[in-house]
């Protein structure tokens, strides 16, 4: 494949985007000396300018403020907000904390999360493949239950909370980097509450400025990706290499984990791994098998 046929299609955009968030671990170890909290409020504050250049480079209507006047469009946002809101600081707890593999195995359960809960709100049927993925992903959940020493809550955390954002934007009908938007919006005064509230005993404060730097960098660091993922997606054609090329985060996270930071993997966690994995393994299969159906559905249709 040509390298402009790859520029002008979606694949390695998307691709770019989904192994920067893979490798945020890397960036992350730098402040692990800074509260998760504040790292998190001043990312949002930081982004706010960054996601207005986005929308005006990626020549995007601005539909923000029409969309938090809608009041059920806005009940909607805040939801999703609170959701992510909680995914990203999970996620920024875990990675400065020495839970990278933890993190990891949440984002490799989130689809297989989204499913259930479309399952249990929205009344949407399971395939077989889906049913048998599910299964596999449950057996992991439970065994790591029963066998790690503490309750794996921080995976839940951030697998229940990023799988109901999923759900909750796909009753929204708003672009990506509007919706991003109008979250981060949303978070804002919670940031400032915080940092006022901590006034004098934050990192920013008190810290060097090579600190202060790799604060204010969290917000590229979370826009770039973003940016590269919804130009990427908008030119990808089959929605279900977005669903595989989903797995390259969790997988470079369960790299980083063992390789470089060294975390134990004991045989507890590698038989959870295991299942999770044959779980998402079945997922991926199901999602292909789908989408060759409807393009074989649709070249039907086209030559009727």
């Amino acid at each position: 494949m040509q390298l402009s046929n790859l520029l002008q299609g979606g694949l390695l955009w998307t691709t770019a985007a989904y192994i920067i968030w893979g490798l945020t671990p890397l960036f992350y170890q730098h402040l692990r000396d800074v509260e998760a909290m504040e790292i998190f409020a001043l990312r949002v504050l930081c982004s706010v300018p960054l996601m207005t250049i986005l929308l005006w480079v990626t020549v995007t209507p601005i539909r923000v403020f029409r969309l938090l006047m809608e009041p059920k469009t806005f009940a909607s946002l805040f939801i999703s907000t609170a959701c992510i809101s909680t995914s990203w600081y999970l996620n920024t707890w875990g990675v400065t904390n020495g839970q990278v593999l933890m993190v990891s195995l949440a984002y490799f359960l989130t689809p297989l999360i989204s499913i259930l809960i479309g399952v249990l709100y929205l009344r949407e049927r399971l395939t077989p493949l889906q049913l048998i993925a599910l299964l596999f992903c449950s057996s992991g959940f439970l065994y790591a239950c029963i066998s790690l020493d503490s309750f794996p809550w921080l995976t839940i955390g951030i697998a229940l909370a990023f799988g109901c954002y999923g759900v909750i934007k796909k009753q929204v009908r708003i672009d990506t980097l509007n919706g991003l938007a109008a979250e981060t919006l949303l978070m804002v005064p919670f940031a400032l509450f915080y940092l006022i509230g901590m006034s004098g005993l934050t990192h920013w404060e008190t810290g060097e400025d090579n600190d202060r730097l790799l604060l204010m960098l969290t917000a590229p660091i979370t826009i770039l990706p973003l940016g590269l993922f919804a130009f990427g997606v908008a030119r990808t054609k089959n929605i279900s290499t977005v669903a595989v090329l989903q797995y390259i985060e969790p997988t470079l996270y369960f790299l980083l984990a063992v390789f470089v930071f060294a975390e134990a993997i004991n045989t507890g966690r590698l038989v959870t791994f295991a299942l999770v994995w044959i779980g998402f393994t079945v997922f991926s299969i199901d999602a292909m098998r789908r989408s060759k159906l409807a393009r074989f559905a649709d070249s039907i249709g086209l030559d009727k």
